[in-house]
């Protein structure tokens, strides 16, 4: 990706709101009424990296 002149990572504070029933990911649905969850660590990884380099 051009003009980001370091790795892309997510946020690790993050990552426990889009995995299945953890308290975070809990939280956001009570607050927010849906949340994005991925099956597990390595997929929300996996998708994650696919959007930021795999653009047309």
């Amino acid at each position: 990706m051009s003009g980001i002149p370091r790795d892309l990572k997510p946020d690790p504070k993050h990552i426990a709101k889009h995995l299945p029933n953890t308290p975070q990911m809990q939280k956001l649905l009570r607050d927010e009424g849906a949340v994005h969850i991925f099956h597990d660590e390595e997929t929300l990884q996996t998708v994650g990296i696919t959007m930021v380099y795999d653009r047309p």
